[in-house]
């Protein structure tokens, strides 16, 4: 309906003599075309937010993530640039958050002024087998869309996202020659006002306790960080595939206001093209257990370089330094410990060697020690393998790793432990590269201590038997002012463990600072995984244990997971399989707490199980032998800070 004015011009009421009719209709013409050409820029404009907007779904189709190109305007700039988001069964779990990097020089800024180039569609799908970690076959299969924008240099950056039905992930990848240098990473994660976060504030050794945090003055954290939105959905944030031509990043944020945590850098990365950055993580699912399950940050890695597996050989491992800080250096206590792991099946012994005197890896002493080579050998006789311990710096060029791990193959010792690196800084990163090399080129397996987290390398070098950065079971000692507590425990499932093999060194009865039942401890043997699985305590404390033979039984690599139940901070329960046999335990802080555990992932059938339990004082462990039918499941009581654990035979589903 057109509206009659009197101020208007309105052909349809007028009264024109014949020259005004003609403009009239040349004005009703001019007006149609100039709707249609309307129409035109309207539909122009309709095609062109589509081409700015690109999405890659997971395969089953639940999990999607959005890549956009616009003006969002605050809390971000008012420039077009690029964002992304993520959507969990078509709700939105991770609100749009920017990516891009700013580089030194000619390179310039891939954060605005982009323009987009064009696209290719990809499908990951393969299988893989791993000697350590949560599981022994793995399956990577995902979607993946590579974007490729041009900056105003004329140079390109590709963005690489990957669905996956349990993350998504996304990393940069730069085409040319020559160097570069990248200054800082616009990539952020944002979350809700109302999201809950369970981070662990910045440490260069990764030694400090989770936080049901995330709130107040913006703060720097570590990866992993666990979050919970007000929805129910988990999500665990993360980065994989970190090597030597980048740096380990952290988070800076808060969940206050804008909700927006950075990835920071901890200083400037240099690298040359073609350079490929890390892979940033978002492991999400509607149920926790998604998270603690989850092996994408391994998936994401490069495949395994090492052609011969035959001498990469995970297990567990005797820990005399635990209980003796001076035991390195005493050849008639090792040998003790040498006839325990034995005794118990056990497949390592952590000799420190560099330690023997005491001082951080500063003498030659073992070297030269006439009852070294000696230890070693019986150790073999005893089918016991040795590894050794050392300061990086005493490892920090190429000569010095040549001659320290010459020795060892001289001397038997298959494995090291290297210590004290503390630092994010790309040059720590290109250190553990060679070292890990050099390992390989000797043949010795090998932990780092005093680290940064995993993230995701043991795929690519799968003679890394583990990684500290944990605050462990050594935080018992005098020293430390803030022993570990029970709710510690069940956090590091969550977190920590998820992303690869974590070395606490737990299962410690005899220590006085520990607030855990012993039922507790010996749960920690299966909920928490590692490649050397350092039992800590002395023969003496275990020999005088009702569980002794559970840790004969239990294993350091597993063929499979599957989480029962647990909450952070509070609770865990979970199985892990080896072969036919499924080893099923528990942890808990707080109240008393009553399981009722789902057997429907073991073979039906009946078992006869020994039952490891709580007992009346948290210094003992009761032994229960129960036949134990599927069908019916399996009613456990924990008390305060106490836990459980039980091995079902032949139960392979």
């Amino acid at each position: 309906m057109i509206k009659n004015s009197a101020k208007e011009f309105n052909p349809y009421i007028c009264k024109p003599d014949k020259s005004r009719l003609i403009v009239i209709h040349r004005y009703t013409r001019w007006k149609l075309v100039m709707s249609k050409i309307l129409i035109v820029i309207i539909c122009l404009s309709n095609v062109s937010y589509a081409e700015a907007a690109w999405t890659v779904g997971s395969p089953n189709g639940r999990l999607s993530v959005t890549v956009v190109q616009k003006q969002l305007g605050t809390p971000y700039s008012d420039q077009k640039n690029l964002y992304y988001r993520v959507n969990l069964d078509g709700k939105e779990v991770l609100p749009y958050a920017p990516l891009g990097v700013v580089m030194d020089g000619t390179a310039g800024d891939f954060v605005s002024g982009l323009t987009f180039v064009g696209l290719s569609d990809n499908k990951i799908d393969e299988t893989y087998h791993m000697p350590v970690g949560k599981k022994s076959k793995r399956t990577n299969f995902a979607n993946e869309k590579t974007l490729v924008f041009r900056n105003t240099h004329g140079k390109t950056m590709e963005i690489i996202l990957r669905a996956y039905d349990d993350a998504i992930a996304w990393r940069y990848r730069f085409g040319g020659k020559g160097n570069a240098t990248i200054l800082s990473e616009a990539t952020a994660f944002r979350f809700s006002p109302d999201t809950m976060g369970w981070l662990q504030p910045y440490n260069k050794n990764y030694e400090e306790f989770f936080c049901q945090a995330g709130k107040g003055k913006a703060q720097q954290y570590c990866f992993p960080a666990l979050f919970k939105t007000s929805s129910g959905i988990w999500l665990l944030i993360t980065e994989a595939a970190v090597y030597g031509d980048y740096a380990g990043a952290r988070l800076h944020g808060t969940i206050d206001g804008t909700g927006i945590f950075k990835v920071k850098l901890p200083g400037t990365v240099s690298g040359k093209g073609p350079w490929t950055m890390p892979w940033r993580v978002a492991i999400i699912g509607d149920k926790i257990g998604t998270i603690v399950e989850s092996v994408v940050v391994d998936n994401l890695n490069p495949p395994c370089e090492v052609v011969d597996l035959s001498w990469i050989k995970p297990g567990r491992v005797t820990f005399p330094w635990w209980s003796d800080l001076n035991v390195n250096g005493k050849y008639e206590r090792l040998k003790e410990y040498v006839d325990f792991a034995s005794q118990m099946g056990w497949e390592w012994i952590e000799f420190d060697t560099a330690l023997m005197e005491g001082d951080l890896g500063g003498t030659d002493t073992w070297m030269t020690t006439p009852w070294v080579p000696e230890l070693i050998k019986y150790a073999a006789s005893r089918n016991v393998n040795v590894y050794g311990w050392d300061h990086w710096r005493n490892l920090d060029t190429a000569e010095k790793r040549d001659k320290i791990f010459s020795l060892f193959n001289k001397f038997g010792i298959k494995g090291i432990k290297i210590d004290f690196l503390d630092s994010d800084l790309q040059e720590r990163f290109q250190f553990r590269d060679d070292a890990i090399k050099d390992c390989l080129k000797h043949k010795l397996m090998l932990s780092f201590h005093g680290a940064t987290v995993p993230r995701g390398q043991q795929r690519r070098w799968p003679h890394i038997a583990t990684w500290e950065a944990v605050k462990g079971a050594e935080f018992y000692m005098e020293w430390s002012k803030k022993p570990n507590t029970p709710s510690h425990n069940c956090m590091l499932p969550f977190t920590r463990n998820v992303v690869g093999s974590m070395d606490y060194t737990p299962v410690t009865f005899s220590t006085k600072r520990r607030k855990t039942t012993d039922a507790h401890e010996l749960a920690l043997s299966v909920i928490f995984e590692s490649g050397w699985m350092c039992l800590a305590d002395s023969p003496e404390s275990y020999n005088a244990n009702p569980a002794k033979q559970f840790l004969k039984d239990v294993h350091a690599a597993w063929d499979d997971i599957h989480f029962i139940d647990g909450y952070p901070g509070r609770f865990v329960c979970l199985a892990r399989r080896k072969g036919n046999d499924w080893f099923v335990a528990g942890i808990n802080t707080g109240k008393a707490r009553t399981l009722l555990i789902d057997l429907d992932f073991i073979k039906p059938g009946t078992y006869p199980v020994r039952l490891y339990k709580d007992a009346k004082t948290s210094s003992e462990i009761a032994v229960e032998q129960l036949n134990v039918k599927t069908s019916d499941g399996l009613k456990i009581t924990m008390r305060q800070n106490g836990g459980f654990a039980v091995m079902f035979t032949s139960a392979l589903p």
